[in-house]
């Protein structure tokens, strides 16, 4: 296998250094900007190609490590050509490989890559990718041909579904992105209780971190597991949950409610409340929260 990178951005250069440096065959890059490609080609120890064409031919699997709106039109270019027999893979957490319109007439076999990690610089973020796992999907040659590189590295590979890709990508995002926005939301309550933004932050901290750790503790069973061989299982959300909703405190979450002065906010504490109220009675399914899905559902 010899990949060529279409794309010199932080995706495209991390992969390439870490790959190449755990005995990948990285042919180097292509990039419409010239000083970055040439930038990633000397950092990872590469090839600068000029064009697409001298990339292309000195590679048997094409990365493509562009922007998301770009893939499309990188797609389209390099379909006309001689791609037959080749592996086509994008990194695109959002879009799957049916992006790659009428692949099985060009001879090439297409697939992408979604590594779960925040790729933050673009000369840094290869030392903390291997703990990130590959969530893959694509057709089914392309996928075999990339157990050769698979077989390279640490990282944990999951197969997804690609018709549900996008359902994928929302969980990520939701676990990574939209708990962000919680927690900014919680420390701007905290600052209008009249709390600091630092002790805000101090406060929470722990609160947070608790809890994160309790969802991903492994069960009591994991001893048992150790000796059979048996895959661990994690604690999970319903028996990490605590607080007024699992509680079933129903004035609590009034009192809440009457005090969130911004509408968005209001909802939002709402929509969430009315989960976390469906994994509470997960965790007690004898009690009854029918007065709490009321309060929450009622606006």
């Amino acid at each position: 296998m010899r990949i060529g990178i279409i794309g010199a951005g932080k995706v495209g250069t991390t992969l390439a250094k870490y790959v190449k440096d755990r005995g990948a065959c990285v042919a180097g890059f292509y990039s419409r900007t010239e000083s970055g490609g040439r930038e990633s080609a000397e950092f990872t120890g590469t090839e600068y190609f000029k064009t697409l064409d001298s990339l292309m031919d000195a590679s048997d699997t094409l990365f493509i490590t562009v922007t998301d709106g770009e893939i499309v039109k990188v797609w389209d270019c390099i379909a006309k050509k001689n791609v037959r027999g080749k592996v086509i893979c994008h990194f695109s957490g959002s879009l799957s490989s049916d992006i790659f319109s009428n692949w099985e007439e060009t001879g090439a076999y297409v697939c992408s890559i979604h590594p779960i990690y925040a790729f933050s610089n673009k000369f840094t973020a290869y030392q903390n990718l291997t703990g990130a796992a590959f969530a893959v999907e694509g057709c089914r040659t392309a996928l075999t041909r990339l157990q050769e590189l698979f077989r390279l590295l640490p990282n944990r590979i999951v197969e997804i579904s690609t018709a549900e890709k996008v359902k994928y990508h929302a969980a990520a995002s939701i676990a990574s992105n939209q708990v962000v926005g919680l927690i900014f939301m919680a420390v701007e309550l905290m600052k209008e209780a009249g709390i600091s933004e630092m002790s805000a932050y101090e406060l929470l901290k722990p609160l947070v971190e608790n809890n994160v750790r309790s969802i991903f503790e492994t069960a009591e069973r994991q001893e048992h597991a150790s000796c059979t061989g048996e895959k661990p299982e994690y604690r999970g959300c319903a028996q990490a949950l605590t607080g007024p909703i699992e509680r079933n405190d129903t004035e609590t979450v009034r009192k809440h409610l009457e005090h969130m002065d911004r509408p968005q906010w209001e909802s939002a504490y709402r929509a969430v409340g009315t989960v976390v109220t469906e994994l509470a009675q997960k965790k007690h399914p004898k009690r009854s929260y029918e007065t709490m899905k009321e309060i929450l559902g009622h606006e």
